[in-house]
């Protein structure tokens, strides 16, 4: 049944006001996120209230349909970066899929949200911190191209990807982050290291015998001694006199200059702290 249009504007201001106590919540971070989550529940149920959001959404909304929709949008996109918070990664998925209908099929009707680029270009360091890259090229292609040279949340995913691929830790990225992007992205970027560090290790095993550990805890972006004999440990390998030697004896097909790559990969290790 068509709802009332006073009953309309009535739930609308009352779900702008919850909206509001949310944000509130959401801005005092980590002490108040049971709470946020809460809050973001009851804004949900309200929103089912909403006659025009997608996919019903009317190609000529009225007034008071625009505003609904604005407000779904919203509440949708503070949940996408909650779900981070809550380390909640299928519920962030579940957001920006909701979230796309709004940025595509809305985009004429809509203004757009300032939140939208930083919360694709997240989905984006998702997929690379998950190396799902297949997926990552696929919605990176869904962006026009002049974005992923000017938009900075979209480039910052999209050059890690390309130097990661090319094995060019040496590039200094150029991409910045700051503010609420920089936050919500620490997971991530966590995430990203670890699938780096296993890749140094990889190629570490296979390129050298042994290694200093110095030198190595340093390529691997370990914080101390402690970390480096817990991730030897994982890995199989043994550390005597501060030299490291890797788990097999089969001949080393490659053998690289130590220093050049510990160079290079220091380089791109301290860039991503400079990011974050």
């Amino acid at each position: 049944a068509k709802k009332n249009p006073m009953a309309a504007s009535a739930t609308l201001q009352q779900t702008s006001a919850l909206l509001d106590k949310f944000k509130a919540n959401f801005s005092q971070g980590e002490d108040k996120l049971e709470h946020s989550l809460q809050l973001l529940a009851q804004l949900k149920i309200a929103i089912l209230e909403f006659a025009s959001l997608p996919p019903a959404a009317p190609s000529a909304p009225t007034p008071q349909q625009h505003d609904e929709q604005l407000l779904a949008r919203e509440i949708l996109e503070y949940g996408a970066l909650l779900s981070i918070k809550a380390v909640d990664i299928p519920s962030f998925e579940r957001h920006v899929s909701q979230l796309k209908t709004y940025y595509t099929d809305c985009a004429m009707q809509l203004p757009e949200s300032q939140r939208q680029y930083p919360i694709l270009g997240l989905n984006l360091l998702r997929l690379l911190a998950q190396n799902r890259i297949a997926e990552f090229h696929t919605e990176l292609e869904l962006l026009p191209n002049e974005l992923q040279q000017s938009n900075i949340y979209i480039k910052f995913p999209a050059q890690l990807e390309q130097h990661i691929m090319e094995g060019s830790y040496n590039k200094v990225l150029s991409a910045k982050q700051d503010g609420q992007y920089a936050q919500e992205g620490m997971y991530f970027m966590d995430m990203l290291v670890d699938t780096v560090r296993e890749e140094i290790a990889e190629c570490s095993e296979k390129a050298y015998s042994d290694i200093s550990a110095s030198e190595l805890q340093n390529l691997l972006m370990l914080g101390s001694e402690a970390d480096l004999s817990d991730y030897a440990d994982q890995r199989g390998w043994t550390i005597v006199d501060g030299i490291v030697t890797f788990g097999g004896n089969e001949e080393k097909p490659l053998q690289l200059p130590s220093t050049q790559l510990i160079q290079e990969t220091l380089a791109y290790a301290k860039e991503l702290e400079r990011i974050v």
